[in-house]
């Protein structure tokens, strides 16, 4: 078995959870994306790592005071009461939003997936056959961003379907490995949990991380 990259003293194991918090980063994203001089991973652990029931992880080395989980590692060992996925991608996703997902998973029950969506805002057309035929109604799409929260009773199923930590960076992957299996409850998370999708959104997500900081201070 591989060895899970070392790090700092951990937030997660110390706490004596099953609920594993992991946060991830898609490898098909943009490499290097740093917000307010920090690496994304590390905004993400600061997330999960306010949310005082989750044994928190990163996927590769560990980062930010939280212990690395290597990709090729079997993850299903450390999650026996459900698994909290968070993708670095939404990096400024608040605390309240992932504290808000445990509650609706207890709520769902052991086979329940609780998913972070933010509502579409761009147009999308209907195309058949290369030609434009209508548009879609934007009130009937959602569009994924984070956490992803699956309960215990869904975590062999999932296990067999993507067993290696690696799998699991992918939250689309993880979505389509539980279709069908389990009852889907989609919430909206805030604004601020927008997912990054290239190097400008950078440059907004660093104004809101200033607004926010600034609104503390009041």
């Amino acid at each position: 078995m591989p060895t899970p990259g070392a790090s700092a003293p951990s937030r997660g194991p110390a706490r004596g959870t099953g609920l594993l918090g992991l946060v991830v980063e898609n490898p098909a994203g943009i490499p290097g994306l740093r917000l307010q001089g920090r690496p994304l991973l590390g905004h993400g652990v600061d997330t999960l790592g306010a949310v005082a029931t989750l044994q928190v992880r990163v996927l590769g080395r560990g980062t930010a005071g939280a212990l690395g989980l290597h990709p090729g590692e079997h993850w299903r060992s450390l999650a026996t009461e459900g698994l909290v996925l968070h993708d670095a991608l939404c990096p400024l996703l608040p605390a309240s939003a992932v504290r808000e997902a445990v509650q609706l998973l207890a709520a769902a029950g052991p086979r329940g997936v609780v998913v972070g969506v933010r509502p579409v805002t761009d147009t999308v057309k209907e195309v058949v056959d290369g030609a434009v035929v209508g548009t879609v109604d934007r009130d009937a799409l959602s569009a994924l961003a984070s956490p992803v929260a699956v309960g215990a009773g869904l975590l062999d199923a999932l296990a067999a379907r993507l067993p290696t930590a690696g799998g699991l960076a992918d939250l689309t992957a993880v979505l389509e490995a539980l279709d069908g299996l389990g009852t889907v409850v989609p919430f909206e998370v805030p604004s601020a949990g927008r997912r990054l999708t290239d190097a400008d959104d950078v440059v907004l997500m660093e104004c809101l991380h200033g607004l926010r900081g600034r609104l503390r201070e009041r």
